[in-house]
């Protein structure tokens, strides 16, 4: 409840803001801090498409459902997701969980549906590039990316602030796309998948990247974990597109 509060308050203030509503939103996924705040982001995500947590007797997690179009009153948002190396290995069943919501989404023709339009381009996008048809339907659902499978950081931690080595923040972005443009969809034996532009065209159109903070024990400058993903995330849509995203900071402390 609190996830999908947070992501329809954004959406409403999106809409108020620039009279249409958000196509894409990105979400920078941290395992320390799903662990301190249950999984608030992961609700964002999954209430910014379209759907809902389906809970067993025991109220334990099993699956998605998708919320008809007449009860979500709005369209369903594009989301892409990048998990940490810590994230991926902590929480392999919810990146699951999120892959496969994402994948039935994205089958969804309906109208206003945001996550089946993007994907239908990124199928023919990868049609043309000779990808047979189950190849690049399955490719065009991805939206959850992290370092290759063992690897850990974006690049960017001692990258950025050794500044005498780089003139344009480019050579940033590419290092960032090269380390987290790992893909992670819903068959977990094609996992840490790397496909040439899969990440870049996942990101481009992202009106807003959002991270979230849940404890006071570290701030925004403690460490170079916040510029190195949420800020990497950013940088790289920049770098995409030719202009930066809003970065949105859930307060859930």
């Amino acid at each position: 409840q609190v996830g999908k509060q947070l992501v329809e308050d954004l959406i409403a203030q999106h809409y108020q803001e620039k009279g249409e509503y958000p196509n894409k939103l990105a979400f920078s996924l941290w395992s320390l801090e799903t662990m301190r705040h249950h999984g608030v982001l992961e609700s964002q995500i999954m209430a910014a498409m379209g759907v809902k947590p389906k809970w067993d007797k025991n109220g334990f997690l099993r699956g998605t459902e998708i919320i008809p179009f007449s009860e979500l009153k709005r369209p369903r948002i594009d989301v892409v997701a990048s998990a940490t190396g810590l994230y991926r290995d902590a929480f392999p069943n919810v990146m699951l969980t999120l892959a496969k919501a994402i994948e039935e989404v994205a089958k969804l023709k309906e109208e206003n549906n945001f996550i089946f339009d993007h994907s239908q381009d990124l199928l023919t996008n990868f049609m043309k590039e000779g990808k047979t048809q189950e190849q690049a339907q399955y490719l065009s659902s991805i939206r959850l990316f992290s370092n290759d499978s063992g690897s850990y950081g974006s690049g960017l931690a001692n990258t950025s602030l050794a500044s005498d080595t780089w003139q344009q923040d480019k050579k940033l972005s590419d290092l960032y796309l090269s380390r987290m443009g790992y893909g992670f969809g819903s068959d977990s034996e094609r996992w840490s998948e790397k496909v040439p532009g899969l990440y870049e065209q996942s990101l481009s159109g992202t009106d807003a990247v959002l991270f979230s903070r849940s404890s006071n024990l570290y701030g925004m400058n403690t460490s170079d974990d916040p510029f190195q993903y949420f800020g990497g995330m950013a940088l790289a849509i920049r770098n995409i597109d030719g202009s930066s995203p809003g970065m949105f900071i859930s307060n859930l402390r």
